[in-house]
């Protein structure tokens, strides 16, 4: 059985990606389309500078499908992205974050000091300021005038942090996220949100507007309706970057008084549902057809993709589900789901019969803690193991031809999901009543009757008939005999 050995674990730049293990040194290596498939060079942009250089990595391809060639040319690759980020940083960048460190080093020590030390830092504030202001050529006088028409010289900024009348933007923003509880993917998007908007604040109104005091609800209007609304950004994925700032800004309110909430009723109205033509951008997904899953089963999709889509298409299981599959969930003839999305998503799944010589052989004599797909790697986001396969999967699907994206959409109507769509749609087609299809599949909602009156043998039993029922298709005979 082949493998893929693509290392998909990114780290920062200067720390190795992947690890140098018995398969082999995969460090800073990913081969993002599978076996047979060009390497490449793969780096971390420092957070700072992801708004500068719009990407969250930076990626060179090094040209060979072989991975003794790939591991020589990677080294020649990472120095052109460090130099690529170097650049991104530049000297004007890099000396204002280090003037807003060392004024954030005057505030803190402002705070710690005794009545009688804080005239003495007030004024070597006050001097540092004066300082900044004569490095950068602007007069005394002109600073007052700019502090008089409401813009600020650099050393007024650094004055306004220094004695903390002015908080910069992202200040706060791990301390809230260490609090919130959130999943690390959401702090991710939270941190991205926050970068925007503070690349937006610099590119249009200078440094003056991306402190947390001057955030106001025109600000964050324009924010709106410029980053997101004339850009065309989907309503969701806008709603979703606005969320994270009014979610911030709550925190800061019931942490430090600061209010009103600028980002309060600042969402984009989402389409409603009966006036979206479903064959439109704006519809729904939908499930994949019977040539589709044909065409996906038939490919030439590497051995972990091909079993992944099989195990989907007969379980209804999503992905980050069965790439968590270890061997012991998937004994005595049922897949046992131990981590999902809701509470509903921990059950149990009768494995097919068209599933079971595959499940055997994955199995074999191996440790049961082992995972059933022992090739893929922890990505770092909440232990996820199947981001790089499902990038694979979208490569795949859209090389032979397996899409559906519309003019306008956000993104193709067909996916990795359409596996669990097009389960439902077969097991309804077959006479399942719904809420055992729904028990299959771990819909958080119960659907219609409960089980309460039946034993667990008898559920499981009906849960069997369920997966039973959904057959995966033929080629018609036509099709099989080489006609269009």
């Amino acid at each position: 059985m082949q493998h893929n050995h693509a290392c998909v674990r990114v780290q920062a730049l200067g720390a190795p990606l992947g690890a140098a293990s018995a398969r082999g040194d995969y460090r800073y290596l990913i081969q993002p389309r599978g076996n047979g498939t060009t390497w490449y060079a793969v780096a971390e942009v420092p957070r700072t500078l992801r708004a500068v250089l719009g990407k969250k990595r930076l990626v060179r391809s090094l040209k060979t499908e072989d991975v003794r060639v790939a591991r020589i040319a990677r080294w020649a690759a990472l120095e052109e992205i460090k130099k690529e980020i170097a650049n991104a940083g530049g000297h004007e960048t890099r000396e204002h974050q280090g003037l807003a460190a060392e004024a954030l080093a005057y505030r803190e020590e402002l705070a710690k000091a005794s009545a009688q030390r804080r005239d003495d830092i007030m004024y070597a504030i006050v001097e540092r300021a004066e300082q900044i202001d004569r490095q950068e050529g602007v007069p005394s006088s002109q600073a007052e005038e700019e502090a008089e028409e409401g813009t600020s010289s650099r050393g007024a900024e650094f004055a306004k942090i220094a004695s903390g009348r002015a908080t910069p933007v992202d200040f706060y923003v791990e301390r809230w996220l260490a609090a919130s509880g959130y999943s690390e993917r959401t702090k991710a998007d939270a941190r991205t949100a926050l970068a925007q908007f503070k690349a937006w604040c610099s590119d249009t109104g200078g440094t003056s507007t991306t402190f947390i005091e001057t955030v106001t609800d025109r600000i964050a209007s324009d924010f709106r309706d410029e980053a997101f609304v004339s850009a065309g950004m989907h309503a969701h994925t806008a709603n979703k970057k606005l969320s994270a700032l009014r979610q911030y800004w709550q925190w800061l309110n019931k942490s430090f008084s600061i209010r009103p909430n600028p980002w309060a009723g600042k969402s984009l109205a989402k389409p409603r549902a009966h006036r979206i033509a479903q064959d439109g951008p704006q519809g729904s997904e939908r499930p994949f057809t019977d040539d589709e899953v044909l065409t996906l089963l038939n490919s030439d999709a590497d051995d972990d993709l091909k079993d992944f889509m099989r195990i989907a298409a007969l379980s209804a299981m999503r992905l980050e589900e069965i790439g968590q599959l270890r061997v012991r969930d998937c004994m005595d003839g049922m897949f046992s789901v131990t981590r999902g999305k809701t509470p509903a998503a921990i059950r149990t799944i009768p494995i097919h019969s068209a599933l079971k010589k595959l499940v055997k052989g994955r199995i074999g004599k191996r440790d049961p803690n082992e995972y059933l797909f022992a090739d893929l790697q922890d990505t770092g986001w909440d232990n996820n193991r199947t981001m790089a396969l499902s990038k694979r999967f979208g490569y795949l699907r859209k090389r032979i031809g397996v899409d559906d994206k519309r003019e306008g959409a956000r993104r193709s109507k067909v996916n990795f999901h359409s596996f669990r769509r097009w389960f439902a749609t077969k097991a309804e087609e077959a006479g399942q009543r719904e809420n055992v299809v729904a028990a299959v599949m771990g819909h958080s909602k119960n659907v219609g009757l409960t089980f309460g009156h039946y034993s667990k043998a008898q559920l499981t039993e009906l849960k069997r008939e369920c997966v039973e029922a959904v057959k995966l298709p033929r080629a018609r005979a036509g099709k099989a005999n080489g006609a269009p």
